[in-house]
């Protein structure tokens, strides 16, 4: 099924959710003021709007140094062999497999999907249908696994597990489908004081799903900064006008 990147839509789109799946994770919808936002699907729990979420953490029996069966230019496929985790069906669909060490180090290449792989056991990942082997790999080749970013989102936890995506325009229900905001004026969880005209970053430790001032000299400076503070000032745990910069 072959879907568009980039929708063009009336306001209000931004705010249907579903369990149905009607676009390719991480399609952008562009509303008519320049707002932007990617669709994704939430993991096991709900999520609510105006809380900063996060692509999921990777698994870290799949993430890298998997050993890898040689593989000729043209494959369609690469057989990869887990640890000590199990892989259900189609897990990675929509994700990405990496070479990140030895013959063929380097590359990256759309999952289209694959069976059920137990764990410590080994299975083909179909690519995506162009996507073919463009550098052959030998058995000295390893790789990881990663899931569609925008797959099994989460709200951005106290401990950063991975990197913010967005903000959902509503809530969204456990494992189903909606927009969050990557770009544009948005209504966001605050925790602490922000400056008006100032950059925020993700909130780290403070408080799960908000953002907070970014202080480059602090010792949240490494953090992810995700926009700027554009209305009134807002009191901690209150909702604040910003402008994201998430991509």
């Amino acid at each position: 099924m072959a879907f568009s990147t980039r929708i063009y839509a009336d306001y209000g789109m931004e705010k249907k959710t579903g369990t149905d799946k009607y676009h390719a994770l991480g399609t952008i919808l562009e509303l008519p003021d320049g707002r932007e936002f990617k669709y994704a699907k939430a993991g096991g729990v709900a999520l609510a709007q105006g809380k900063i979420v996060a692509a999921a953490a990777p698994t870290g029996h799949h993430d890298m140094d998997l050993v890898t069966a040689a593989a000729a230019v043209g494959s369609s496929s690469i057989t990869v062999t887990l640890e000590g985790t199990a892989a259900a069906e189609d897990l990675y669909a929509d994700g990405y497999i990496f070479t990140n060490d030895d013959t063929g180090e380097g590359q990256v290449y759309r999952i289209a999907g694959h069976d059920a792989i137990d764990s410590s056991g080994s299975g083909a990942i179909d690519l995506a249908e162009n996507d073919k082997v463009a550098v052959a790999l030998t058995s000295s080749t390893l790789s990881g696994l990663a899931p569609n970013p925008y797959n099994g989102v989460v709200v951005s936890p106290t401990t950063v597990v991975n990197r913010t995506v967005g903000v959902p325009a509503t809530a969204i229900a456990a494992s189903a489908y909606g927009w969050v905001q990557t770009k544009g004026l948005a209504s966001v969880l605050v925790s602490g004081t922000v400056v008006l005209g100032e950059p925020i970053r993700v909130a780290g430790a403070t408080t799960a799903g908000a953002v907070m001032a970014l202080d480059r000299d602090g010792s949240g400076e490494n953090e992810q900064e995700v926009g700027v503070v554009m209305g009134v000032v807002s009191v901690t745990t209150d909702y604040a006008l910003v402008f994201l910069n998430i991509d």
